[in-house]
């Protein structure tokens, strides 16, 4: 065996343990040349490289079942710049929202920075639906299917009939914008109703980001009233909007409305 090295001496030279060592040759990435009748292990000298591969990769992000596929390195490491970009981004995102966070709480004490508007009275569809939060998105797409023609960029928005947080079971109307060019189909016509609504003079803001978080700002909301004793209105109901809704968080766009004095 002079023309082989054994385990250890692979550790030592790769700058790893022989524990790692073994380890990956349990999982099928670098194994050795040899193995005695006594179950010692010998490698080539050369396969330090093969292992400084592998140290390359999972400090890229690839995990060890890619590394043992041995595909493409090429595409896999395409997908890895992918991937890394993806992760900056995000990141850049959350610094962006921190930092936002931070500049509203130095200046009013909340996470935001709200708007006040005065709302003309629209128009809308919607079905009636008691259920969680967090079913929203299902009810909207419900809703949605219910129209032979939802017509162009159709906007969902969620009233909601009872001002207490009950996120488990609430009483909710799931809605969408009316236009002219919406035909709801004949099966549905009992279920789809329409009404007008007219909010008047609300309070209002836009989350950026995952609908999970949505009834944070909403408490932010509340809180940003009572420190600058802003009544809100407890008989016009309060309601979202979803105008852009995503798979990307950074891509989702969120309007929460209060009703104001």
């Amino acid at each position: 065996m002079t023309n082989y090295i054994t385990a250890g001496e692979l550790a030592m030279l790769a700058g790893t343990t022989k524990r790692t060592i073994l380890w990956y040759d349990e999982l099928g990435i670098i194994k050795p040349v040899v193995v005695s009748p006594e179950g010692y292990r010998y490698y080539q000298e050369s396969q330090v490289l093969e292992y400084q591969m592998v140290l390359l990769l999972t400090t890229l992000g690839v995990g060890l079942k890619e590394i043992r596929e041995k595909g493409d390195l090429k595409v896999l490491f395409k997908q890895k710049k992918k991937a890394i970009k993806d992760q900056i981004n995000n990141l850049r995102f959350n610094l962006g929202n921190l930092e936002k966070f931070m500049d509203n709480i130095d200046q009013n004490g909340t996470m935001i920075k709200p708007e006040i508007k005065i709302l003309k009275p629209f128009g809308m569809y919607y079905i009636e639906r008691v259920g969680a939060y967090i079913k929203i998105s299902e009810y909207c797409r419900e809703l949605r299917a219910m129209f032979s023609n939802p017509g162009h960029n159709l906007t969902t928005l969620a009233v909601f009939e009872n001002p207490t947080y009950q996120p488990k079971k609430s009483p909710i109307k799931i809605a969408a914008l009316a236009n002219p060019e919406m035909v709801i189909k004949p099966k549905f016509r009992d279920q789809v109703k329409r009404m007008d609504f007219d909010p008047g003079k609300v309070i209002t803001y836009t989350h950026n980001g995952a609908g999970e978080l949505v009834s944070l700002f909403w408490k932010e909301l509340e809180k940003y009233c009572r420190l600058n004793k802003i009544e809100i209105r407890q008989d016009v109901p309060d309601f979202e909007i979803y105008r852009k809704v995503n798979p990307d968080p950074r891509r989702q766009f969120f309007e929460i409305y209060l009703p104001i004095r």
